[in-house]
C-alpha cells in the first residue's frame, strides 16, 4: 500500500529531526512500470531515434524530460563512456540505454519492474539483484529516481534513509575513479510527499558523500540551492567521479 502521509514513527527520520519541510504532493504509481518485454523490435526503436546526430539536431523526437538527452550526451561524450561497462538505475524507457549503447556500452538496466530484454550488450536486472552482486561499472546513469527511493510511491517499502542506500550501493558498483551521471530535482531541501525529494545544502552533500562534483550541466549549482521553497525544482544532470578508497 501508499501512504498518504508519513507514518508518525517516521516523521522524524525523513525530515532530519526537523529540518527538511514535508509538502504535500502525493502519487500512487504502483501500476506504472516497464513493459513486460523490451523487444529487439522495441529497443530498435529508441537506438534508432536516440543517436548523437538527432538529439544534436533536435530530431529524435519526444523524450521523457526536455533536454536531458542533450545533457546526458554531453556528459557520455565529454568523460569518453564509451566501449564501457554501463548500469542504469531506474528506467522506464530504454532512452539513456538507447544512447549508451550508441557508444558501444556493454548496458545493464537496474528495476524494481524488471522487463525481460532481447538486445544485444543490453541486460536488466532487479534492485535485490544488483545489491546482491559484486559487479563492477565504469560508469553509472541515474536520472529521476533517486530522489523517488523510499517514500512508496512506485510500491517501494518507506525508508528515510532510502537514497542515502542506493546512492550508497550506486558508490558501492563503481570502480574506482569511475563515474557516476546523476539527476535529481535540486533547490531548496524538501520532503515533497510522496512525490519526490528535493535536494539542498542538507541532504545534498549526504547523497554526494564519497564523491566529487565534477560539472553541472542544464543547472547552475549556487543559483539552484538558492531557490525559495516549492514542491518541485528543476532537475539538472550532475557528473561525479568515486573518491579513491
Amino acid at each position: 500500500m501508499t501512504h498518504r502521509s508519513i507514518p508518525t514513527e517516521l516523521v522524524s527520520g525523513y525530515t532530519l529531526d526537523g529540518k527538511i519541510p514535508i509538502l504535500d504532493k502525493w502519487y500512487d504509481d504502483r501500476d506504472k512500470c516497464s513493459p513486460d518485454d523490451w523487444t529487439h523490435t522495441y529497443v530498435t526503436v529508441f537506438v534508432n531515434r536516440f543517436t548523437s546526430q538527432n538529439i544534436k539536431n533536435n530530431q529524435h523526437g519526444d523524450e521523457p524530460y526536455y533536454q536531458v538527452s542533450l545533457w546526458i550526451l554531453r556528459a557520455i561524450e565529454t568523460y569518453s563512456i564509451f566501449r564501457k561497462k554501463v548500469a542504469v538505475i531506474g528506467s522506464l524507457t530504454p532512452w539513456m540505454e538507447a544512447i549508451l549503447l550508441n557508444h558501444d556500452n556493454i548496458v545493464t538496466t537496474v528495476e524494481y519492474n524488471v522487463p525481460v530484454v532481447d538486445y544485444p550488450n543490453l541486460r536488466a536486472i532487479s534492485y535485490a539483484e544488483f545489491a546482491a552482486s559484486d559487479d563492477m561499472y565504469d560508469a553509472i546513469l541515474t536520472f529521476s529516481t533517486v530522489e523517488h527511493s523510499g517514500l512508496g510511491r512506485y510500491g517501494d517499502a518507506l525508508d528515510p534513509e532510502g537514497d542515502l542506500k542506493t546512492m550508497a550501493e550506486i558508490r558501492r558498483h563503481l570502480m574506482d575513479a569511475g563515474l557516476l551521471v546523476w539527476g535529481a530535482p535540486v533547490g531548496h531541501d524538501a520532503v515533497a510527499w510522496n512525490a519526490h525529494r528535493i535536494y539542498g545544502r542538507i541532504r545534498l552533500p549526504m547523497i554526494f558523500s564519497g564523491f566529487v562534483e565534477l560539472e553541472w550541466i542544464g543547472g547552475n549549482r549556487e543559483e539552484l540551492l538558492n531557490q525559495p521553497l516549492e514542491d518541485n525544482s528543476l532537475n539538472p544532470v550532475v557528473i561525479l567521479r568515486k573518491m579513491m578508497e
